[in-house]
């Protein structure tokens, strides 16, 4: 590694821990819910108390407050998105056509990642990603960083200052991977208790570290086992990829030949359990599926990626039938767009192609609720109810747009005319667009 990789990872202070003012936002109104259905209002009132939390979700009433309201009529105002599972590294590959999975991380995604030992490189692609994110209504994001530790403190670092609700994690590679991209175990390692020391919790919990192996073929058994030490030491989240392309299946059992199936290489590791994120498991086995809904992990489903590589289609169902919590990932840049209603659209017709029954519904409340579960916060974040933090977005529609169906079905699918016009994370207007 290079000398500015061995510079120690300077401290910060946030720009976006400013606290939140009472507001009212009048609207149409579409959030699932704790109960399961969705509710809409056709005109309804969000009241987000001084704290940034929700104070109450109504219908709209004249002469009922006492404070400024904004109304964004025709606009719908709903939970903010969660993309459970995006590189952050990759954002100036998007549309990068080489390959399936293995070819395209050897011809496009390692050389670019190769470019984020440069901090200065690293900080102008920090602010692009956070600054796509908002843009797409994104208010919480599941990130992997690069294997550069200065890399992943300037990603940190722009999501402090973005106002962005997130977690993100080192990138661990120790073998099977470039050279110039590969951190031993024991640096790594140190390089993650420092990221922990300075970011796990900021700022009241809006930013965490997850341990993050890229996948199981570039780490060797060695490193698994000490990630997953280090997940349990901090009771962390684990986030990493499985099962994406049938190669990469094959090889990852020839570089661990103990394991009797790509998941068991995580199972054997302690890196399976309810802290778990694993993105795609298209090729997962009965067994499999089994095992990680007994293990009660979550799946980050990235239907866009997964046609984009030609990988596969992930079925919703095998995951439906077990219980298992399902949430949304754009995975850029092999999903070639940070909308996470674009994922909706994909998901959408991954389950068609699949032959799975789905409904705009079901996939709005897995790129909401189904996120905030997936990730242990569903208390928190992910609908638009009385104590949740105050994260969500207004979404200008055309004026014709009237009923839930047709509301849902813009939010869902129609990102081209009814784009997002405001982002707020715990009460505070992190993004408005010009």
């Amino acid at each position: 590694m290079g000398s500015q990789e061995r510079r120690r990872l300077p401290m910060t202070t946030s720009a976006a821990a400013s606290s939140s003012t009472r507001i009212a936002l009048r609207g149409k109104v579409l959030t699932p819910t704790q109960a399961g259905p969705l509710r809409y209002l056709a005109d309804g009132l969000v009241v987000v108390d001084e704290r940034g939390k929700i104070a109450s979700v109504s219908p709209w009433s004249e002469g009922r407050l006492r404070l400024p309201v904004l109304d964004v009529r025709p606009a719908v105002i709903t939970p903010g998105f969660i993309d459970a599972h995006v590189h952050f590294p990759q954002t100036r590959i998007i549309g990068s056509a080489s390959g399936p999975l293995l070819r395209w991380l050897e011809s496009s995604v390692f050389p670019e990642e190769a470019k984020f030992r440069d901090v200065a490189y690293a900080s102008a692609v920090a602010r692009e990603f956070v600054h796509r994110l908002r843009s797409a209504g994104t208010t919480t994001a599941v990130a992997f960083s690069s294997s550069s530790p200065l890399a992943t403190q300037t990603l940190f670092e722009a999501l402090d200052e973005s106002g962005l609700r997130a977690f993100a994690g080192l990138t661990l590679m120790d073998q099977a991977c470039p050279e110039e991209l590969r951190v031993a175990r024991a640096e790594a390692i140190e390089a993650c208790e420092a990221l922990v020391a300075r970011w796990h919790g900021h700022d009241d919990g809006r930013l965490a570290f997850a341990v993050t192996p890229r996948f199981a073929l570039s780490c060797s058994r060695e490193m698994l086992r000490a990630a997953g030490d280090l997940a349990r030491r901090h009771r962390l989240r684990v986030q990493t990829h499985v099962s994406e392309n049938a190669r990469e299946g094959e090889e990852t059992l020839a570089a661990h030949p103990y394991a009797s199936s790509y998941l068991d290489v995580y199972d054997q590791a302690g890196l399976l359990g309810e802290q778990t994120i694993l993105a795609h498991s298209i090729h997962l086995s009965p067994r499999e599926w089994d095992r990680l809904a007994e293990a009660k992990g979550s799946v980050a489903h990235c239907p866009d990626s997964n046609f984009f590589l030609g990988s596969g289609r992930m079925r919703l169902s095998e995951a439906r039938d077990r219980g298992i919590r399902v949430a949304l990932g754009s995975d850029v840049a092999a999903g070639r767009s940070f909308d996470m209603r674009r994922a909706i659209a994909s998901a959408y017709d991954n389950a068609l192609c699949a032959s799975v029954e789905t409904s705009p519904a079901e996939l709005f409340a897995a790129a909401t609720l189904g996120g905030a579960r997936a990730l242990g916060l569903e208390t928190v974040t992910g609908s638009l109810e009385p104590g949740r933090s105050a994260d969500l977005v207004t979404i200008d529609l055309p004026g014709y747009v009237e009923g839930e169906d047709a509301v849902l079905a813009q939010v869902a699918f129609g990102s081209d005319v009814a784009p997002v016009s405001r982002v707020y994370v715990r009460g505070r207007l992190v993004h408005r667009a010009d």
